[in-house]
């Protein structure tokens, strides 16, 4: 390799390790922070322990604000995973035109800022009487990861051989007993993959959920913001990797249900 191939090579590897760092290091203090048993913030650490993780298990509005964020969570996957699967089944029996335009104005949403979508929906859900609760932040919820349920689910039944189906029916199958059992078990890691996404994004929003719960429904990024306002405090930092721990786990468990083929 010539030098300057290999000066080439060094540069990119140094502004990747740099953009990673900018990434990561954040993070990485924080969940440092979380484990020492001093409440100053402060290098060097005098330790390591989970003091701060033991306190949240104490904290009885951490304890109410991640129960509601989790069952928003779970009220998310399977909303948008149903609505989602059935989008996305509709969308395969339209034309390509059809279908490019449909998928094109379903991504739409994703495009604009968060803060704004959160506003309408405050007016409309105020306009409509609907009001203010943790019902309002589930439906908000499922309109906002809808997208990305429609665009795993779709993803999978693009690869999906529909010949499958036809030679079902050459054997007399319904349509029905042809879904149940081919065209579901196909497209069911895809589904689960789906609806974990749903339950990450939804358990670590914060803006939709700040305009849409109301007064008594904090859900856990809630909870965090309203503290974080009194002084930045080592439980905050427990909280956040709380967060951290959750989403981070749901994203891994989505990537996996998604590349894996069903059996």
């Amino acid at each position: 390799m010539s030098r300057t191939g290999r000066a080439t090579r060094i540069g990119l590897g140094v502004y990747v390790a740099a953009v990673l760092m900018l990434l990561f290091a954040p993070l990485a203090v924080m969940v440092l922070f979380a484990l020492q048993p001093a409440p100053r913030m402060s290098f060097p650490l005098s330790g390591l322990s989970l003091r701060w993780f033991d306190g949240l298990l104490h904290d009885g509005q951490v304890g109410q604000s991640l129960r509601r964020s989790l069952l928003v969570g779970l009220g998310t996957a399977l909303g948008s995973g149903v609505i989602g699967t059935q989008a996305a089944l509709a969308l395969v029996k339209m034309s390509p035109r059809t279908r490019t335009v449909i998928t094109t104005t379903a991504l739409l949403p994703l495009a604009f800022p968060a803060l704004l979508y959160a506003i309408g929906l405050a007016v409309f859900f105020h306009e409509v009487g609907v009001g203010f609760s943790l019902w309002a932040t589930l439906a908000a919820h499922i309109v906002l990861t809808l997208p990305f349920s429609f665009l795993v689910i779709g993803a999978a039944l693009d690869r999906f051989r529909f010949t499958l189906l036809e030679a079902a029916r050459d054997l007399g199958a319904t349509g029905a007993r042809a879904f149940w059992t081919i065209t579901l078990p196909n497209i069911l890691p895809a589904i689960l993959g789906a609806m974990l996404l749903s339950m990450a994004i939804s358990v670590d929003e914060f803006v939709v959920a700040f305009f849409t719960a109301g007064p008594g429904n904090q859900t856990l990024p809630m909870l965090l913001y309203g503290r974080l306002n009194l002084g930045v405090t080592p439980s905050l930092n427990a909280i956040g990797t709380l967060l951290l721990v959750m989403t981070t786990g749901l994203a891994l468990l989505s990537a996996r249900a998604t590349t894996r083929r069903a059996t």
